[in-house]
């Protein structure tokens, strides 16, 4: 996200619509606990084997060809030394475009978050209440959430090849699918312009299945895959995803009842809210840009050479704020 501004007496003049939105980010980062700090310490990216890389584009290939496909997941993540289980969940692909994806939350019989996609939208619903944002907790948005929190959907647009179940899944039911279910339908995540090494780990039985592993390193390993490929269907019944940060996280996902191109009906990616249901919305970002003659917070940010900027030591110039993200 790019734009720029001019800060003059302390206030802000905006140049272009862009600059709203990188600001309020900009500011709302500075607030956020900070995500461990990268390291210079990564392994260096194996060389890449290329039978090991024809497993993995057999893989992306299988799920492609696929007319229907499903399985049940458990996901885990590395919690003081052990894997401790987050969620087990359900998923259903179907041709052209349809999905439905319910999770369940440990200690919880019902699924406590569903995504049902029916070709044209997501729709997303907590059947045991919608988690709680810190926003939700005051003023009108505290009145709303206590009235409507079994209440609450989603409804996204989904073109075909352009969504992911994945990103949705993780930001509104909990749960971390690793390899994105979207791949089904020919979406291609943007990690996979950063794949710069598969290698082999040899064969496994896995739930009763002989499998090939394989792992596959993104930016010289800063972040990894380990995925145990069934012979039978080359689709995967053990994955584990590693980020190399300060502190190593983990996390891991089992598929079992694995089905491909079995009937599933059309009625299971059908569903439209109760007449009585609210649609629910992040706050639009308007509501906490700083407004035409404000005066601008003085951020600080750390430098690339080292040391700190202030935004202030730059009043009267054009400031260009560029917010990313990598890995």
């Amino acid at each position: 996200m790019r734009a720029h501004c001019k800060f003059e007496t302390g206030q802000v003049n905006v140049k272009s619509d862009c600059i709203k939105a990188g600001l309020a980010l900009a500011i709302c980062f500075c607030f956020l606990p900070a995500w461990p700090r990268q390291t210079n310490t990564v392994e260096p990216a194996f060389p890449d084997e290329p039978a090991a890389h024809q497993l993995y584009q057999d893989m992306v290939e299988a799920m492609r060809k696929a007319t229907t496909l499903s399985w049940a997941g458990e996901y885990r993540w590395k919690s003081q030394g052990k894997f401790v289980t987050v969620a087990n969940y359900r998923i259903w692909l179907k041709k052209p475009n349809y999905a439905r994806v319910e999770t369940t939350r440990v200690g919880q019989k019902e699924p406590s978050g569903i995504l049902v996609g029916d070709g044209d939208y997501f729709w997303i619903y907590w059947p045991q209440g919608k988690f709680r944002y810190g926003w939700e907790k005051s003023g009108n948005y505290a009145e709303e959430y206590e009235k409507y929190q079994r209440k609450f959907f989603m409804k996204k647009p989904t073109p075909v090849g352009m969504h992911s179940i994945g990103h949705e899944v993780f930001a509104y039911l909990g749960v971390m699918t690793i390899l994105d279910p979207s791949t089904f339908h020919g979406y291609t995540d943007s990690l996979q312009a950063y794949i710069d090494g598969i290698r082999s780990l040899g064969t496994n039985t896995i739930g009763g299945e002989v499998c090939d592993g394989i792992e596959v390193s993104f930016m010289k390993h800063q972040r990894s895959w380990e995925l145990w490929l069934a012979r039978k269907d080359r689709l995967p019944r053990k994955l584990k995803q590693v980020l190399q940060v300060s502190v190593e996280a983990i996390w891991e996902q089992s598929w079992s009842e694995v089905a491909v191109n079995a009937e599933i009906p059309n009625d299971r990616f059908a569903w439209s809210p109760p007449k009585d249901w609210k649609e629910w919305k992040e706050p639009a970002i308007e509501e906490s840009l700083l407004k035409p003659g404000t005066m601008a917070p003085d951020l600080e940010m750390a430098a690339l050479n080292g040391g700190k900027l202030k935004l202030s030591s730059f009043r009267g110039q054009i400031v260009w704020l560029n917010k990313w993200r990598c890995g």
